[in-house]
């Protein structure tokens, strides 16, 4: 295969896997925007604390330009915009974009942010635009880690921050269990895409390169049993979940060494 098949054949590949997510967040969207009209659309930004935290970010955002890759609804693009920034984001989902619009005015901060459909490979914001850029579960999705982060890094200003929480593959265990079990059976359905793959050693190595290795690594939480508990008991049982969400928080308290085998990564990233 010479250089130009190689190109297309890719090419090819990422518009498969865009068409793919695309549909499976706007059915997802459509889904949520049926639960919203039960009163889930008003988002309390009184929560940002526990949020930002988890996120190393400042409490005051005010002035700042931020950008969310991977949009979803809305809830965190709502409350960025409530805590002083001013937000772009975009998604591959346009029923995703739309609800992110209508979440946005019925909280009154539609002046405060920009939605759009976009994908990290078509993406057009200027050269160092943004003061932080971040996102929730996202990178997992991209088909090509590499162009991601250059873009990443491309539209953030110099001495900003990239911030991205996402899935963790360097537990064997929870890896074996997804790539063999999860989606075998009707009693535990898939619940994501068939593309999407938590980040790997290499991926976080390539981003780290892509940064000069200004970057940072960190497990705001311990997450396993709850992941079982998700995938297994549709976190249907409160006690269940209880129990085994306290048994990921003692784990995460008094064995840190182990705190690694997350399924949940916190990247930090500095231009």
């Amino acid at each position: 295969m010479n250089n130009n098949d190689k190109i297309k054949d890719d090419s090819g590949r990422i518009q498969t896997i865009h068409e793919s997510e695309k549909n499976y967040f706007d059915n997802k969207a459509q889904t949520e925007s049926e639960e919203f009209e039960k009163g889930g659309w008003f988002v309390d930004h009184t929560r940002h604390k526990a949020v930002l935290k988890i996120w190393g970010l400042d409490e005051s955002l005010n002035g700042k330009k931020v950008l969310e890759c991977g949009c979803g609804t809305g809830f965190f693009t709502t409350l960025l915009a409530k805590i002083g920034a001013e937000v772009w984001c975009f998604d591959l989902s346009s029923k995703c974009v739309d609800l992110t619009k209508k979440r946005a005015e019925l909280n009154k901060t539609g002046d405060k942010i920009n939605a759009r459909v976009a994908s990290f490979e078509n993406m057009d914001y200027e050269d160092e635009s943004f003061d932080i850029v971040l996102g929730k579960n996202i990178l997992h999705h991209i088909p090509d880690i590499d162009a991601a982060g250059k873009q990443i890094r491309r539209i953030l200003k110099t001495g900003g921050k990239a911030v991205f929480y996402e899935l963790n593959a360097s537990n064997p265990i929870l890896i074996f269990f997804r790539n063999h079990i999860i989606g075998k059976t009707r009693l535990i359905p898939k619940l994501g895409t068939h593309d999407e793959h938590p980040l790997t050693a290499d991926e976080v190595e390539k981003l780290s390169r892509i940064f000069n290795h200004r970057c940072k690594i960190s497990y705001p939480k311990f997450r396993f049993f709850g992941k079982f508990d998700r995938q297994v008991f549709q976190q249907r049982y409160k006690p269940i979940s209880f129990f085994l969400e306290g048994i990921d928080n003692m784990i995460y308290l008094f064995f840190p060494p182990l705190r690694k085998y997350s399924y949940k990564i916190l990247l930090e990233f500095e231009k």
